[in-house]
């Protein structure tokens, strides 16, 4: 069961992963324990801590059929790990 979708890449994410801390867009059903496994399986690195944030879905409104739809939420989780290691095919060389 695939529990870590993909990895969050934004101005922000690339900053915290200076200090080892990475971010993913995870199943909204996992828990912080099913992802740290999840993740140990996938990097080979044991996480020193889980933060989970769910962020809610938003509704959008077509004007032209008045029906309103509705976007999912979404779970994204920050991962930290040791300093001496690296995640080589997230980090962005220069």
């Amino acid at each position: 069961m695939d529990i870590i979708f993909k990895p969050l890449v934004t101005e922000k994410s690339l900053a915290l992963q200076t200090v080892g801390k990475y971010s993913f867009w995870v199943d909204k059903n996992a828990s912080k324990n099913q992802v740290a496994i999840s993740f140990k399986t996938v990097f080979g690195i044991k996480p020193l801590t889980v933060r989970t944030i769910i962020i809610k879905g938003k509704s959008k409104t077509e004007w032209k059929h008045r029906k309103t739809s509705y976007k999912s939420d979404l779970k994204k989780v920050i991962i930290s790990i040791p300093k001496d290691k690296k995640i080589d095919m997230l980090t962005i060389k220069k």
